[in-house]
């Protein structure tokens, strides 16, 4: 038979009665241990007996079994206490329940089958003590843990009555205001006020706690040496066993750093925007006045050219063709510059309008043939079905358009520049796609990651060969982006690249 977990301590000088009771005890299948006097038992207790029950003679030598009882009571006080007796004293039963709170009084000769009763209600009482003790330890334990989070809380924490006087601050609150727990409790919580906050907001947080509910919100107080601090408090209601509102409680963050950073940053912001339109209005100053006199040049070297042709002077058209073109590469790198500007500042709008993009093809085709045909490269168009009318920016799209396939005609020689339209379904939404590829000189992985950089172009013998600013892919790429899509490339070095514009199909309804 497997024995039961709990022990019981026998206490008593007489060897056969203690005989009997041990038997009595193993019979009901309890752990015994016996001792022939009050020190030997308490020595026993002392030594972790950790005893369910301590049953005790009265009468023995050097401390009687009251005396014996009482201090085991204080050694171990969740023991359940059993006193033997062949008298009944009044006197001695009275100590032995004040002192030594006795569950019960067994009365010499014993009655096994009272003895058994009184062992089995002993050990129901002492389980229960048990389980009550253990309860009201891991409450304990709990307060005790929340005791130790609030003292050690990186925040700082105050507890007031209802009528906002604090009550309680842990020691983070004095780290932070240099006030000590002894300055503030017994005052009211306005000894931080700077007066910043208006007393409208303060009525409207006393409204919201005091309903039961959380207030939430940012308080510039000040510390005791004058210093001006920022913090994010929470305020809540604390609530007795009848739900009654009885303390609020104010957990609060210190965010002066941030406060700091936040004010450093909008600063910046605001300087930046400023920078921003400096540049602008100095980009669009400057573009103006360079390109009136630009256009100037152009226009009188064309005139120029054309007396040449006319009075047979020949050798000088190379060199104004050279005016023309150095005059149109610096006119567009202004135009660029400016338009790269507009974007940055925000002042470029996309104006939608519904156009029919069979029209607008035809129209690009008209610019796009005489570029390929320059370097005896072959333009195809293709689009895949019939396109509806649709709700863009023309003008853009067609910017981007000419971009792409001005570059691909740059790029190509004696090869093919096509451009593919056609419609894709992508997550439920509708796009146009635009796919501009080319059999030109291509581009390397790493040269695909940054072509859409502002200034970059392929590499550095790009430039010099082809000319161009590296302005071009970067603004299509913002104004696809504008326009709610994106331009992606793929390439191959030596074959060719790939161009691809995605745009929404808003549809003209």
């Amino acid at each position: 038979m497997i024995k039961n977990s709990h022990k019981v301590l026998i206490v008593d000088d007489e060897v056969e009665f203690l005989e009997l009771m041990k038997s009595i005890v193993l019979e009901m299948n309890y752990e015994v241990e016996i001792a022939y006097d009050g020190i030997e038992g308490l020595e026993k207790i002392k030594n972790g007996g950790h005893f369910a029950i301590i049953i005790s003679d009265q009468k023995m030598p050097n401390l009687n079994g009251a005396e014996f009882l009482e201090l085991s009571k204080k050694i171990s006080p969740n023991s359940i206490r059993i006193m033997i007796s062949a008298y009944q004293d009044k006197k001695m039963m009275e100590d032995c329940i004040n002192k030594g709170e006795v569950f019960y009084f067994l009365t010499k000769p014993v009655d096994i089958l009272k003895v058994e009763d009184v062992i089995h209600k002993a050990i129901n009482k002492f389980e229960e003590t048990q389980k009550s003790y253990e309860q009201v330890k891991e409450q304990e334990d709990s307060i005790r843990k929340l005791w130790k989070g609030v003292q050690q809380s990186p925040a700082s924490i105050i507890i007031t009555n209802t009528k906002g006087v604090i009550e309680y601050v842990n020691p983070k609150f004095s780290k932070l205001t240099g006030y000590t727990a002894e300055e503030v409790v017994g005052k009211n919580p306005r000894m931080l006020k700077s007066g910043e906050k208006t007393p409208d907001e303060y009525k409207n947080m006393w409204k919201t706690i005091a309903e039961g509910k959380d207030w939430q919100g940012e308080f510039h107080n000040m510390k005791k040496n004058g210093e001006l601090y920022w913090e994010y408090a929470t305020i809540s209601p604390i609530r007795n066993d009848e739900n009654e509102i009885t303390h609020f409680m104010a957990i609060k963050e210190d965010i002066t750093a941030l406060k700091n950073t936040e004010s450093e940053l909008i600063k910046a912001k605001e300087d930046a925007e400023s920078a921003a339109e400096t540049k602008s209005v100095f980009l669009a100053q400057m573009s103006h006045e360079l390109r009136t006199p630009l256009n100037a040049i152009l226009g009188y070297s064309a005139i120029l050219e054309e007396e040449a042709e006319e009075t047979g002077v020949k050798e000088f058209i190379p060199d104004l063709q050279k005016i023309q073109s150095a005059g149109t590469h610096l006119l567009g790198l202004i135009n660029n510059i400016l338009d790269l500007a507009k974007i940055e500042a925000g002042k470029v709008e996309i104006n939608y309008e519904t156009i029919e993009l069979d029209l607008l093809m035809e129209k690009l085709k008209h610019v796009i043939q005489p570029l390929a045909e320059k370097n005896g490269n072959v333009f195809e168009l293709e689009i895949q079905e019939k396109l509806e009318p649709v709700s863009t920016d023309s003008t853009k799209l067609l910017q981007i358009l000419i971009n792409l396939l001005g570059n691909a005609c740059k790029f190509t020689k004696n090869g093919v520049v096509k451009l593919r339209i056609q419609k894709e379904k992508l997550e439920e939404k509708k796009w146009i796609v635009f796919q501009v590829s080319d059999t030109g000189i291509g581009m390397t992985e790493e040269q695909c990651k940054k072509v859409f950089g502002e200034f970059e172009q392929a590499d550095s013998s790009t430039t010099r060969k082809y000319g161009g600013t590296g302005l071009g892919l970067s603004i299509s790429k913002l104004y696809s982006e504008m326009m709610g899509g994106n331009i992606s490339v793929n390439s191959e070095l030596g074959k060719g690249s790939n161009f691809i514009l995605m745009l929404p199909k808003i549809q003209n309804s």
